[in-house]
């Protein structure tokens, strides 16, 4: 396992490692594949808690669409880009669904 913070406060790689110093990348190589920089890890060096922050955010999912209900309230109009947008917001009311006896 590769610690990130091992390689960004390697003496041999950077001066004075322990400085504040946002400048200290400017001008280096930066990709995925960059071996002075890992922000978060990628590929071969993702970050160690990456399948535990997955599963408790399927947890987190599972018991909210089990257990409450959801209903627009306004907006919801949909840009897709990469990612969905919003551009005038989309507003929710959750409520917690009755138990079914």
């Amino acid at each position: 396992m590769v610690a990130p913070s091992v390689l960004h406060l390697n003496p041999d790689k950077y001066d004075d490692p322990l400085a504040f110093n946002p400048w200290r990348w400017e001008g280096k190589e930066l990709h995925a594949g960059s071996k002075t920089f890992m922000a978060f890890g990628g590929g071969v060096r993702l970050c160690v808690g990456a399948d535990f922050a997955k599963l408790q955010m399927a947890i987190f999912i599972h018991h909210l669409i089990s257990n409450y209900r959801w209903t627009v309230v306004k907006g919801g109009d949909i840009i897709r880009k990469p990612g969905l947008v919003f551009p005038n917001g989309l507003h929710v009311k959750i409520t917690k669904k009755q138990e079914q006896y």
